[in-house]
């Protein structure tokens, strides 16, 4: 390996690795924060955010890679062109063909890599998310019916006391206070059960031998309802950790399912370390800039096009999942949209040198 293409790698590695660590920071940090909210709101236990931060910022580190890696392509090219070095480097022969040798050396290992990654750690990154995440909701769900406590049962909007639990895990003497449209409900009730569906969201107290008093006493609206049996139902806050559960399936199991959602969700694995490729063949026309601008001068533009690929890629493959008449297309299409664009900054590079 050339001196030249060592120094290419060594910058464009130390500038990814600081890209990566900004965005990392900032995507971590919208992570955390948005899974607290979901423990705030009752939806899983506080035991839960540690692991759970961890694996979905593993998904997301992965899922940066390419926009990591395109920017600090632009960024090191554009400080070689600002400082003259790449016009140096040009004077001693160091073409357009060298220069993408040279990114090439790091880049293929890196894409091979992230194919790795997107097709056997990204499921089971997901899979192991989403089993955090049940475990969380059913030892919410265990430690909302211990006895003799006060428990919230829906994010203050319900407040509970268990004098005791059954053999059989039925629940006694019990005490439920709410308010709805402005009323405060209060129920007393001689023993119970509860009933969680994970799927549907939703919590279900079934409550037997009880009085419900709505209202305030000396008012006209008071009543005081005795019943033998009285249901309710709650609306557990939902845990969204991954986009759909096929993301969760390793390949072999989506090549056996089939389906568009199946065939969409592997082509969509394929699509980010192709996505890593074309991006750094876009990234060196991009990154030209004059001795006296400054090298962030494109980075705008370099966003907007990562911006608009990545959304043309969830548009092709909504496209497959819903059978739209295009659908036939697969996702392949955006990447020969964004490889185009490349040949024609391409051209438009040499064409300036020419003139």
């Amino acid at each position: 390996m050339r001196i030249i293409d060592r120094y290419l790698i060594r910058e464009i590695f130390l500038a990814q690795i600081a890209v990566g660590l900004v965005l990392g920071m900032v995507i971590i940090g919208a992570l955390f924060v948005r899974l607290l909210g979901v423990i705030v709101a009752g939806g899983l236990p506080i035991d839960v955010l540690a692991p759970l931060v961890l694996m979905e910022s593993i998904k997301a580190m992965i899922m940066l890679t390419p926009v990591t890696l395109f920017l600090a392509i632009m960024l090191t090219l554009g400080r070689l062109y600002r400082d003259s070095e790449m016009t140096a480097m040009q004077a001693a022969g160091f073409g357009s063909a060298r220069l993408y040798g040279g990114i090439l050396i790091l880049v293929l290992p890196l894409a091979l890599v992230l194919l790795w990654l997107m097709l056997y750690v990204y499921p089971w990154v997901s899979a192991k998310s989403d089993a955090i995440g049940r475990e969380g909701q059913q030892q919410l769900n265990v430690a909302a019916v211990e006895a003799g406590q006060f428990v919230d049962l829906a994010s203050g909007r319900l407040v509970g006391f268990i004098g005791a639990l059954s053999k059989h895990g039925g629940m006694e003497h019990i005490f439920l206070r709410s308010g709805q449209h402005g009323k405060e409900i209060v129920v007393l009730a001689k023993s119970g059960s509860q009933s969680t569906n994970l799927a549907a969201g939703t919590r279900s107290i079934e409550l037997d031998q009880g009085i419900r008093y709505e209202g305030t006493m000396g008012q006209a609206d008071y009543r005081i309802l005795q019943f033998q049996r009285y249901q309710t139902t709650l609306k557990i806050p939902p845990v969204s950790l991954s986009n759909n559960r096929l993301s969760a399936l390793p390949v072999g199991e989506l090549l056996r399912h089939g389906g568009r959602g199946a065939m969409a969700e592997l082509q969509w694995r394929f699509a980010v370390p192709i996505t890593a490729l074309i991006l750094c063949f876009i990234a060196v026309p991009l990154s030209y800039v004059r001795p006296r601008q400054g090298r962030f001068g494109r980075l705008a533009v370099a966003i907007l096009i990562y911006v608009f690929y990545a959304n043309l890629i969830i548009l092709a493959k909504s496209w497959m999942v819903r059978g739209h008449e295009l659908s036939w297309l697969g996702m392949w299409w955006p990447h020969a949209l964004m490889l185009g664009l490349g040949f024609l900054l391409w051209w438009w590079r040499r064409h300036q040198v020419a003139l």
